[in-house]
């Protein structure tokens, strides 16, 4: 079966798992949901202090602190994003061992919940950042790319977790590796500043972070308001659809396995 196919046949189950998981989460606390903005607030509070009040980092310099922020947010919010489903949705397998034994559960789906749990945040951050770039006049058309980049950026993440899940049951390593990695991967990630500010001797740095494509098209349709370039966005596309469903093979051809190994 098609990974895409499997996706849609399931996708109520998707969302039931991920409400679940929200549900669970936040069960007993007293801010509840609120706790899932008030995390990436504080991040970018952070880079704020750091990159703007003390490197004093400007994309532009007649830009204000404002438009600094809004620079920013457009770029930690993916990556929050992403980095919350990449980390989870790798744990996902080995935290639910006991579901590898079943043949009803589709396990497949455990990594997907996780990325679009780690999404939820995103959205709704993103949403008050939409609001924000339209009171201070900034939004335009170009926010209607914004979906198309949200599920660029969801299957993206489902191609990776869907192989790391199963390396992290044979490998239990892989999870404190990633820890640093995803450390690392932030600061080679466009996030407090450009890809044109890159100095040239570290640019390939940067363009070898797949992530950094994807900032910078968000940055485009929220921020700039110009299209992203169409090209690298539907070669990003495709490269994408076509790792996934190798992702997807490789996943339930190790799925006959994996339980022996948990």
């Amino acid at each position: 079966m098609s990974c895409f196919r499997m996706l849609f046949r399931y996708r109520r189950l998707i969302a039931s798992l991920v409400w679940l998981d929200f549900k669970v989460r936040y069960a007993g606390s007293r801010f509840g949901l609120l706790w899932m903005l008030l995390a990436p607030a504080l991040v970018f509070g952070s880079y704020l202090l750091v990159f703007g009040g003390i490197l004093h980092v400007q994309h532009n310099p007649g830009w204000n602190g404002m438009q600094y922020a809004f620079l920013v947010a457009s770029g930690l919010l993916p990556w929050i994003g992403f980095s919350q489903g990449l980390t989870g949705g790798t744990g996902s397998v080995l935290a639910q061992r006991n579901l590898m034994k079943s043949h009803v559960f589709p396990v497949e789906l455990l990594p997907v919940t996780a990325v679009c749990s780690g999404m939820v945040g995103q959205l709704c951050s993103m949403g008050l950042l939409v609001l924000a770039l339209w009171v201070a006049g900034v939004a335009g058309p170009g926010l209607l790319v914004l979906p198309l980049l949200l599920v660029i950026q969801v299957l993206f993440t489902v191609s990776l977790v869907w192989f790391l899940s199963c390396v992290n049951v044979l490998y239990r390593d892989l999870s404190q590796i990633l820890s640093l990695l995803t450390v690392l991967l932030m600061f080679v990630s466009p996030i407090a500043y450009t890809s044109d500010m890159v100095p040239a001797g570290l640019e390939l740095v940067v363009k070898m972070n797949p992530l950094s494509y994807l900032i910078d098209w968000y940055r485009d349709s929220l921020l700039f308001n110009r299209l992203p370039d169409l090209w690298g966005l539907a070669a990003f596309a495709l490269l994408t659809l076509a790792a996934m469903q190798m992702a997807y093979g490789y996943f339930m051809r190790l799925r006959k396995v994996l339980p022996d190994l948990t």
